[in-house]
């Protein structure tokens, strides 16, 4: 009790601080054995409306464990291998050996869907593009890919659109109907969907995205700016994020990480498993918590640190948001944070990661160095 008390009181004075200094935005949730220890909510929902703990957010790529998650649901039904060839279920794609696989873990070598949708010249940024468009764009254009499948890892939001097209495809549902029937009631995550901002009615305690000048103290909404208008034009696009949800919602999904009866113990356990190219075990390839480079699972970032042990995580961002979740599997611990404030400043944008660390930090019994977070605003 002692220690939860110190760390509660280490908890507020670093979330005092970054309160009055406009550095956190929204609500952050920390637990240790499945039990909650610290919650707190933070500024603004909407433009008159302050966050409850109960706020919702869009979590950006953590949809991706979701739709990782969904496939291999299928996988044990029988429904899907993961070695199924992705013409089998897009014949007229000019792609070879790609798999189900590949799309999981980022080795397909598919081009990144977003960059030719935000060009005005091929995308009519007035409508709002949907997953069978994003198919419609591979098998028309027939992009090239960046590289032959299992030669190399890069991060590709496509290779979850298409995965979220053949859950649709097989299991005869909607992408969304599919979560819900299959996961998020099941877990109780009541407050969790794939609502679309700007094609579904208003959904109560939908936190909106701000894009924050701290300088001068002004917010705006990112499809009001420019560069950040694909908000409005891929809102329909599912799979590779999309997904709306709180913090107790996604404590509740860090828990079934380990602990449910969704699939079985093996195929969690290779969930959670880093993909090694030809052998080398180092898994040494994706951006994650602490290391440049960490291994990537079927959904998740997968980090091996000398002291935390096993970290399990994934992080999201879409103009406006800034999600992550972070899971200690050996200790039993976690951290949500979910953000609706994205700053103008590059030097602020930076904040996330710090905090992570310094909540990582307290969490074991440390401290949060505040002087880290004040070198951002006094620069």
């Amino acid at each position: 009790m002692i220690a939860k008390n110190l760390k509660c009181k280490e908890l507020d004075t670093l979330f005092d601080f970054l309160e009055k200094n406009r550095l956190f935005n929204g609500v952050i949730l920390l637990s240790e054995k499945g039990q909650t220890l610290y919650k707190r909510a933070v500024g603004k929902r909407t433009n008159i409306e302050q966050h409850s703990n109960d706020s919702i957010f869009e979590v950006a790529s953590i949809s991706k464990s979701f739709t990782a998650m969904a496939v291999m649901i299928l996988v044990e039904e029988n429904k899907l291998k993961l070695d199924d060839d992705l013409k089998f279920f897009f014949p007229y794609f000019p792609y070879k050996n790609i798999t189900i696989k590949n799309l999981l873990n980022h080795t397909s070598g598919l081009p990144d869907y977003m960059e030719w949708f935000e060009k005005a010249i091929n995308w009519n940024h007035n409508k709002i593009a949907t997953n069978k468009d994003v198919v419609n764009y591979l098998g028309d254009e027939k992009p090239e890919v960046l590289f032959q499948a299992n030669e190399r890892w890069e991060y590709c939001n496509t290779g979850y659109v298409l995965l979220a097209e053949i859950i649709e495809m097989v299991s005869k549902m909607r992408f969304g109907e599919f979560l819900e029937k299959r996961i998020f009631e099941p877990l109780n995550m009541f407050n969790t969907s794939t609502y679309s901002q700007f094609l579904d009615d208003e959904i109560e305690k939908f936190s909106l995205g701000f894009i924050y000048n701290w300088a001068e103290d002004l917010y705006k909404l990112p499809n009001e700016i420019e560069e950040h208008k694909y908000v409005y034009f891929l809102d329909g696009i599912k799979g590779d994020g999309g997904i709306k949800s709180t913090v107790d919602d996604l404590s509740k999904w860090e828990r079934a990480i380990y602990n449910n009866d969704l699939v079985s113990e093996q195929t969690k356990e290779s969930i959670i498993t880093p993909f090694y190219f030809n052998g080398d075990t180092s898994g040494e390839y994706c951006p994650c918590l602490h290391k440049t480079l960490g291994g990537y699972g079927l959904g998740w970032k997968i980090e091996d640190h000398p002291k935390y042990k096993k970290i399990v995580l994934h992080d999201g961002y879409w103009a406006g948001y800034s999600s992550g979740l972070i899971s200690y599997k050996d200790s039993e611990r976690a951290i949500i944070m979910l953000n609706n404030f994205d700053y103008t400043d590059i030097e602020l944008n930076k904040t996330p990661h710090l905090l992570a660390l310094a909540l990582e930090s307290i969490l074991f019994g440390g401290k949060a160095d505040l002087q880290e977070f004040e070198q951002l605003i006094y620069v």
